[in-house]
């Protein structure tokens, strides 16, 4: 299959040197110095710091108006603010069977992107779980020892063609790969790590390690993480019984180096445009349609003026 990576953050950058390396057909598509500098280069550098092991990857790269394929792939994996500027582009090169994997922190944005679209395209959703860094032009890092993808159908639409094929060639590049009917539960186990961890860091102001070691701001961390589990269970899709979502969520939290930063935590800290509304306001705003208070995600809301 013919793969088009739409967006060279972190996660896509990554992605595509894996895949890459594995020998799919894949080309990344982004813009400026990053672009600039895999060119120059020959290539992207891609640090894997659990081996501390560092690579040349000759990722195929193209700016938006020199591409003019039509993959079987796109995975989208630009921030949700800059859907918008991408819809031109999805346009020109998605047929109707063009399978279009979005890999953004949000519940539900395959819908979003679906009625964004104007021509026809199978748009799924999916979930990336990733600790991955763009550490300068042409350059990203692996940071911990997982990449897991978990894609599939959205909410009321059908299984599709070609998801087998999907997940077996990011098998074949070294992610841990699933298909999942229940995708709205697969945000949400996400969310209970990305998006607590994230929150819990904007609220305070601090990284991981302050927020375990002090009971106030860990209890308040197991507060967002709780929330989450509770719409999963008013939503109908309640998480699997082996899995336990707090003990995942600390667990994670004091097996990683203190000092640790989520990337939405370090665009806050930069003064960058976050995905705020994704990641916050959305899950407080499915969880208050469940009637559910929401008492911790409106406490993170309110910093950004999303929750009354």
């Amino acid at each position: 299959m013919k793969y088009l990576i739409v967006g060279g953050g972190a996660i896509g950058s990554v992605l595509a040197a894996y895949m890459t390396r594995a020998g799919k057909d894949i080309t990344l598509l982004t813009r400026g110095a990053h672009l600039d500098a895999i060119r120059r280069n020959g290539g992207m550098k891609l640090h894997y710091a659990p081996e501390n092991a560092d690579h040349l990857v000759p990722v195929k790269v193209a700016a938006e108006a020199d591409y003019d394929d039509k993959p079987d792939v796109v995975i989208v994996t630009v921030k949700a603010y800059s859907l918008d500027s991408i819809y031109p582009l999805l346009n020109r090169v998605c047929q109707p069977n063009t399978i279009v994997v979005p890999l953004i922190n949000a519940l539900d944005i395959g819908h979003r992107i679906d009625a964004g679209i104007a021509g026809a395209a199978i748009v799924a959703q999916g979930e990336a779980y990733v600790a991955c860094e763009l550490v300068a032009p042409g350059e990203c890092k692996h940071k911990l020892d997982f990449f897991r993808i978990v894609f599939g159908p959205r909410l009321g639409c059908p299984p599709f063609d070609g998801a087998t094929e999907i997940r077996q060639d990011l098998i074949d590049c070294g992610c841990t790969a699933e298909i999942s009917d229940h995708m709205l539960q697969a945000a949400l186990m996400k969310f209970c790590r990305v998006s607590a961890l994230s929150g819990a860091m904007v609220y305070y102001n601090v990284p991981l390690g302050t927020i375990v070691a002090d009971p106030e701001k860990r209890a308040f961390l197991v507060s967002l993480c709780e929330e989450l589990v509770a719409i999963a269970d008013a939503a109908g899709c309640p998480f699997p019984p082996e899995f336990d979502a707090v003990d995942d969520l600390l667990t994670l939290s004091r097996s990683i180096d203190p000092n640790y930063k989520t990337s939405l935590m370090y665009d806050f800290l930069a003064g960058k445009t976050i995905e705020s509304e994704t990641m916050f306001e959305d899950p407080y705003r499915l969880g208050r349609q469940h009637g559910l208070e929401m008492a911790s995600y409106a406490k993170v809301c309110n910093l950004f003026g999303h929750a009354s």
